[in-house]
């Protein structure tokens, strides 16, 4: 009996040691507090030379240096970085932004302020920040972000287009193809339409159970795999009860890697 005892007790102390052992320590925590808001940044502006930029809210780096088609943080599907609904904290009400090009080699100081504006954000609220066109053009978007969640088996979006030489555009979904030649136009169905540059969609819910791919086409046009400006395929965009932004940007007519229409997206929730 006393060896059962004994047995009994050194598993309890070595179950005991590994529980202590399995817990992480994640440094030193911030918390949210009443103070503040939530950011992410949407880097859509794009330039021949592919360019390294950063955004500074208030005179500080926000960002390390970054690409167009690389939302900060948390990357996205058919973006430079990984796929997290990340966002910045940052604290309250009026807020200076300036995206900056680093000098050849990066001191932390300011080689040129390529745009400046100021944006006003709300403690205990969620946005994005969108950034498109270029040097004296280029423009920002601030949208305010909703965190609830649609109902199983759906999923949630809306879209945003930071194409510069494309007025408007059409958003489809329709039969799933990661090629142009695979595309069958007869099933496409529009989901948004006539988004106009720098302005964003209504929320639209969509049953998730089947992959799609997502294309853009200008407002109006006729529905044919020859009008189709960008196009994304991936079962990452669908997943259950997530909420999505997609954005289309780059330039019509452009065929560079760094200049081209790419439809992407990123996760809000």
């Amino acid at each position: 009996m006393k060896s059962i005892k004994l047995i009994i007790c050194i598993l309890g102390l070595v179950s005991l040691l590994g529980c202590e052992k399995s817990v992480k320590d994640y440094g030193n925590l911030e918390f949210m507090t009443n103070d503040d808001a939530i950011v992410k940044i949407n880097m859509a502006s794009v330039y021949p030379d592919d360019r390294y930029m950063y955004v500074k809210f208030n005179d500080q780096r926000v960002t390390p240096l970054i690409r167009a088609r690389e939302p900060y943080p948390g990357g996205g599907w058919n973006t430079r970085g990984d796929s997290r609904a990340d966002f910045l904290r940052i604290k309250a009400g009026n807020v200076n932004v300036k995206l900056g090009l680093p000098k050849k080699k990066d001191d932390g100081t300011d080689s040129l302020i390529l745009y400046e504006t100021n944006i006003m954000l709300t403690a205990g609220k969620r946005y994005t920040l969108h950034l498109a066109d270029t040097a004296a053009n280029t423009k920002s978007l601030l949208t305010e972000e909703d965190f609830s969640v649609p109902d199983s088996l759906y999923a949630r979006y809306r879209f945003v287009n930071l194409m510069p030489n494309v007025p408007a555009v059409d958003l489809y979904y329709g039969f799933f193809s990661t090629t142009a030649a695979g595309q069958v136009a007869t099933q496409d169905s529009l989901v948004a339409s006539n988004i106009k540059f720098m302005e964003m969609s209504e929320y639209f819910v969509l049953n998730r159970s089947v992959s799609r791919t997502w294309k853009v086409r200008p407002a109006g046009a006729a529905v044919t795999n020859a009008t189709v400006i960008a196009f994304y395929g991936n079962a990452g965009t669908i997943v259950n009860q997530r909420t999505y932004t997609a954005f289309a940007l780059g330039y019509n007519g452009q065929t560079s890697t760094a200049m081209k229409p790419y439809l992407s997206f990123f996760n809000i929730r």
